[in-house]
C-alpha cells in the first residue's frame, strides 16, 4: 500500500490529490522530476526513471496480518480497497495464493513437514483507521482471515457493517462492528453450494463440467435494505434482502432467460462486477463484452431493461454522483466507456494510455484498466491501469474533460483505488 499527498505531484498533472495502491515492484515517471531520491531510482533510456517500491513522499505498508507461527508472511494478491462512508476505516480483502506451508520449527510432528496449514492459509481483511491524521498514514486496527474471497467488498451505509464477498464459499459474509471490532455477524448462502469450495463434484454447481460458484461483485442499495451479488460462474445475480439476511430472487442473466431470445443466444456470462443506480442493477458480463441492466425493486423477481455492449471485458465500474453517467473499465481496450443512463446508450470512450503529450509511441497497449473511481473533491474518474501500473487521471469538466491527462505511476499490477474522506488523500 502506498500514499502520497496531491499537492506533491508533479506540476504536469494539473490538480492536487494522493493515492493509495496495493502492490509493488516497478513503476516509472519522468526524469526531468528527480528529486533527492534519484540514488535510489534507475534511469532507462526514454528518459524515464524506476521506482522500485513506491513514490517520493508516499506511505508503504506491507500487508502483514500479523500471523503467529508466520511473523514475517505478507498476504499477496490485494484485490479491493473501500473507505467507510464515514470516512473512518479503509478495508482492504486480498483474494489470491496465500498459502502457507508448515515450517520445520512448527511442526509437531514429521508428517506436518511440507504440507499446507489449512488455518492460516485463508483470505484476509485488512481494516484500517483513517480518520483524521491517519489518513496520510493509515493505522491497521484489525485483520479478519476470511477462508475464500473474491472481488466483492462494500459498506453499509451507517459504516457499521462490511459486506465481503466469498467466491467459491458461495457466501457473501457479514462483518459487524460490536463496539470494539468486527466480527463476523453472518454468513449469506447464495444456495448453489450449501458446503462451499469442496473437491467432490455434488458441489461443483457452476455453470460447465466442473465448475464451482464464485461470488463476485457486491452493490448495495442507498437505503441499504437491498444488496446484489454478481454470480461469476452461474451467469446471474443474487437479490438479497440485508435486514432478513436471505436471498430474495436470483435473476439469470443470458438472453433465453431475460429476453426471451433462443437457446445458445450469448450474453449474460461471466458476471464480474455490479453496480446500483437507485433500483437498476448495472451488471458488467466479462466473457460476452457487454453491461446488462436489470431493474431489482420487485420482492420476487427482475426485470430486463438493456444490454449494452462494449468495445472490450468490463471490469470496475462506477456512476456519477447523479446517477447519470455509468463508466466501465474496459481491461482489453485500454479504454473506459462512458454509459448514459437515461438511454442506456454508450456515448464516450475514454483512452487509458499516456496522453499524446507524454510522447508514448503511438501503437503503446496493454493500460488494461481493471477499475475506477471517482473523487467528487477534484471532480475526476482515475481508472486503475493494472497493465501499465498507473492511474489514469480524467477529469470530468472542463476543457479536457473525458481525456486522460495525465499517468500517475504506481508499483506493479495495482487492482483498486480509493480515496479519503475529504478527497485529498489515495
Amino acid at each position: 500500500m502506498r500514499m502520497f499527498r496531491f499537492d506533491e505531484l508533479p506540476k504536469a498533472i494539473v490538480l492536487a490529490w494522493t493515492i493509495l495502491v496495493f502492490a509493488g515492484l516497478a513503476n516509472a515517471q519522468s526524469s526531468a522530476r528527480l528529486d533527492d531520491d534519484d540514488d535510489k531510482k534507475s534511469p532507462t533510456p526514454p528518459g524515464l526513471y524506476i521506482t522500485p517500491t513506491a513514490l517520493a513522499n508516499a506511505v508503504q505498508q506491507p500487508l502483514n496480518p500479523g500471523l503467529a507461527n508466520y511473523p514475517d508472511f505478507v498476504a499477496g494478491q490485494a484485490i479491493k480497497g473501500v473507505v467507510s462512508p464515514d470516512g473512518k476505516t479503509l478495508a482492504i480483502l486480498t483474494a489470491g495464493m496465500n498459502s502457507l506451508y508448515y515450517p520445520n520449527a512448527a511442526s509437531t510432528s514429521p508428517d506436518l513437514i511440507g504440507k499446507i496449514d489449512t488455518a492460516a492459509s485463508t483470505q484476509f481483511l485488512f481494516l484500517y483507521d483513517v480518520s483524521g491524521a491517519n489518513k496520510s498514514k493509515p493505522v491497521l486496527k484489525q485483520v479478519i482471515q476470511q477462508l475464500n474471497a473474491h472481488v466483492g467488498l462494500v459498506w453499509a451505509r451507517n459504516s457499521q457493517t462490511l459486506y465481503a464477498a466469498g467466491g467459491c464459499d458461495d457466501v457473501v459474509y457479514v462483518y459487524s462492528n460490536n463496539g470494539t471490532n468486527f466480527g463476523l455477524s453472518n454468513k449469506i448462502s447464495l444456495g448453489h453450494a450449501p458446503n462451499g469450495c469442496l473437491s467432490n463434484a455434488a458441489n461443483r454447481t457452476g455453470l460447465g463440467l466442473g465448475v464451482e460458484p464464485n461470488v463476485s461483485g457486491l452493490a448495495i442499495s442507498s437505503d441499504g435494505k437491498t444488496l446484489v451479488a454478481a454470480n461469476n460462474y452461474n451467469d446471474s445475480i443474487s437479490v438479497i434482502d440485508t435486514a432478513s439476511g436471505t436471498v430474495r430472487y436470483e435473476y439469470d442473466l443470458r438472453p433465453y432467460a431475460s429476453s426471451g431470445a433462443p437457446n445458445g443466444t450469448k450474453g449474460g456470462t461471466f458476471p464480474y462486477s455490479v453496480v446500483l443506480n437507485g433500483t437498476v442493477a448495472y451488471v458488467g458480463c466479462d466473457r460476452d463484452r457487454e453491461v446488462v441492466a436489470v431493474n431489482v425493486a420487485s420482492p420476487t423477481a427482475g426485470a430486463f431493461l438493456a444490454r449494452i455492449q462494449l468495445d472490450g471485458n468490463p471490469n470496475g465500474m462506477t456512476l456519477s454522483a447523479d446517477g447519470s453517467k455509468l463508466y466501465a473499465a474496459q481491461d482489453n481496450q485500454d479504454q473506459v466507456a462512458v454509459i448514459d443512463t437515461a438511454s442506456n446508450k454508450v456515448i464516450g470512450k475514454i483512452d487509458t494510455r499516456g496522453p499524446a503529450s507524454l510522447d508514448f509511441p503511438p501503437n503503446t497497449t496493454g493500460a488494461a484498466p481493471t477499475a475506477v473511481t471517482i473523487n467528487q473533491a477534484t471532480k475526476s474518474l482515475y481508472a486503475v491501469n493494472a497493465g501499465s501500473n498507473s492511474i489514469a487521471v480524467i477529469p470530468l469538466s472542463g476543457p479536457h474533460a473525458f481525456k486522460t491527462i495525465g499517468l500517475i505511476p504506481t508499483a506493479y499490477d495495482p487492482t483498486d483505488v480509493a480515496f479519503s474522506a475529504d478527497g485529498s488523500w489515495m
